[in-house]
């Protein structure tokens, strides 16, 4: 009888290993196959975020007086040049002249997100775009966006197609 108990129980012990080593082996199968359909679709997000985009504004079209909603969507067009994201609605030139219009509106207002905001400009006036994907989102957020979040930050190669395609004449 302990034999028969000694043998049922490696038997388990041996199924458990098998069980739990071939869940391991199909896991890892789907791991490949999500990796490959995330690779693919930020593939097509990429090719997207430099095509050329409607809704061209000029940061001088924004008034001093904005509201921080006006604010919000000003700067949120803004990061468009810079980020990876599947949609991208209306676009703003970054350049130091909008950065700097922005400023304008942040220093003179009472907005609840005038600090946050202003630590944004700040690395923007800097050159400081290694996080303008988190700027973005935070920005969308704020706005209660739902579609496009940014997905990463285009290479200086994509940014540069990105200006090409919606900042130079035809």
């Amino acid at each position: 009888m302990k034999k028969t108990i000694v043998y049922l129980t490696a038997a388990f012990i041996a199924l458990g290993f098998i069980g739990f080593g071939a869940f391991k082996v199909s896991d890892k199968q789907g791991d490949a196959e999500s990796s490959k359909s995330a690779q693919v679709s930020d593939e097509k997000a990429m090719k997207e975020s430099t095509q050329k985009m409607e809704g061209l504004e000029f940061a001088q079209s924004v008034p001093k007086n904005a509201s921080e909603n006006a604010l919000w969507a000003m700067m949120h067009k803004m990061t468009h040049q810079k980020v990876v994201a599947s949609e991208k609605w209306g676009l703003i030139r970054m350049n130091d002249e909008s950065i700097a219009k922005a400023e304008e509106i942040l220093l003179a207002s009472d907005f609840n997100s005038k600090e946050d905001l202003l630590q944004i400009i700040e690395r923007w006036k800097n050159g400081q775009f290694d996080q303008v994907d988190d700027e973005h989102n935070f920005i969308w957020g704020m706005q209660g966006g739902s579609i496009g979040e940014a997905r990463g930050i285009l290479t200086e190669e994509q940014e540069k197609e990105f200006i090409e395609n919606n900042f130079t004449s035809e």
